[in-house]
């Protein structure tokens, strides 16, 4: 196989976060201090949250929600199905149900007629009692926020944003994270950002976020300089290290964000005449963690990946759907034709290589060689 010239995702690091990395170990702390604190009063501006909690990943950060909500066995919690799995798994470790919706085609987002119908589901089959619902705000764009918020309503449930691969997305003009109770996002290195490991928490209650910085820390508080334990809490801190990286790279994410907009715009233009290929939905407030075409019927997604990858081109899944997962289809009796458009996703979704440091050299070597793919497999 040849060598992969253009890779799926790479992290925009310099000497700048190398430098911060060393001002760290210099200052001899490097859990849980000043770097923590500025980064979470950074991630909170932005996106005008009242309260930001850091925590270790995005999984720690949506484990953490449950936790601080109060969720648990006897609980349903409904999530999209097109999406990484993290929100389901979560809720099984806190013993809860999670119960699985389609989502939309091109923005890939969950369909909030589907919701409606699988919270009908869950009541009439007494599965559980719907308690919450996590719209991922998937590859950096806005699910349908409106929509959501009056089934929630509807039906009395919290909503916990998804926005692990949504820094910076809006939706209606306003930022994404604090339209329900609690909202979260990843650092992962295939992020917009990345911490190399990390993620936050974001909430406008006070309370809620006193709840997330228990949990994350051996569920300890201090009072009169003395610890108590309140609960048997978890170590889901943020190093000082990735903090002060985070700093770093959200001092980049202006230019980061305007790069992969372009790249984005490259390959939508450039992709445009490919019969067989579906184009994700170009919306303003787009931030584009991934970029996802779906490959029509006929199209063998394996094979593309690996023509593409003896071409240099590092390419893979979009996302994977839960009810796909054995664990799901085992524990619940899902099948693939429960939610169609997941199914279809979950094996026809193709992430092509996203990352600030592309080339228009590079989305263009891209994108002529699924041209040519297209053509031979016509």
């Amino acid at each position: 196989m040849n060598k992969i010239r253009v890779p799926l995702a790479k992290p925009s690091f310099d000497k700048r976060e190398v430098e911060a990395v060393r001002r760290v170990l210099a200052s001899g702390q490097v859990i849980q201090g000043p770097e923590v604190e500025a980064f979470e009063n950074a991630i909170g501006r932005m996106h005008q949250a009242r309260h930001c909690v850091a925590v270790s990943s995005g999984t720690a950060a949506l484990h953490v929600c449950y936790l601080a909500l109060g969720i648990g066995p006897g609980d349903a919690v409904f999530v999209p199905s097109f999406a990484w799995p993290s929100a389901a798994n979560t809720a099984m470790l806190v013993g809860a149900r999670p119960v699985f919706v389609d989502v939309l085609p091109g923005t890939y987002n969950i369909d909030s007629a589907d919701l409606s119908l699988r919270i009908q589901q869950c009541i009439e089959h007494k599965w559980a009692s719907p308690r919450a619902v996590v719209p991922v705000h998937q590859f950096g764009l806005a699910a349908d926020i409106d929509a959501i918020l009056k089934i929630a309503k509807e039906y009395k449930m919290q909503v916990i944003e998804d926005a692990a691969c949504a820094l910076g997305a809006a939706y209606k003009g306003n930022p994404v994270g604090t339209f329900g109770r609690m909202g979260i996002f990843s650092f992962h290195p295939r992020k917009a950002i990345t911490t190399g490991e990390g993620g936050a928490i974001i909430t406008n209650d006070a309370e809620l976020a006193e709840k997330c910085r228990m949990w994350r820390n051996h569920g300890q508080v201090f009072q009169n300089r003395e610890r108590d334990f309140q609960v048997a809490g978890l170590n889901y801190r943020m190093t000082e290290i990735q903090a002060a990286i985070g700093q770093v790279q959200l001092q980049k994410f202006p230019e980061i964000l305007k790069k992969r907009r372009a790249i984005a715009s490259q390959y939508l233009k450039e992709l445009s005449g490919c019969s067989g290929i579906g184009l994700p939905a170009n919306q303003p407030e787009h931030t584009w963690q991934t970029f996802m075409v779906v490959l029509e019927k006929g199209k063998d997604r394996s094979s593309i990946i690996e023509t593409l990858a003896e071409n240099g081109i590092g390419a893979g899944p979009g996302s994977v759907a839960g009810h796909c997962l054995k664990v799901y289809q085992e524990k619940f009796g899902y099948k693939g034709s429960n939610l169609p458009i997941s199914n279809w996703l979950n094996s026809h979704g193709l992430a092509l290589p996203f990352y600030a440091g592309m080339t228009r050299e590079d989305v263009s070597m891209c994108t002529n060689e699924l041209h040519k793919i297209n053509q031979k497999m016509k």
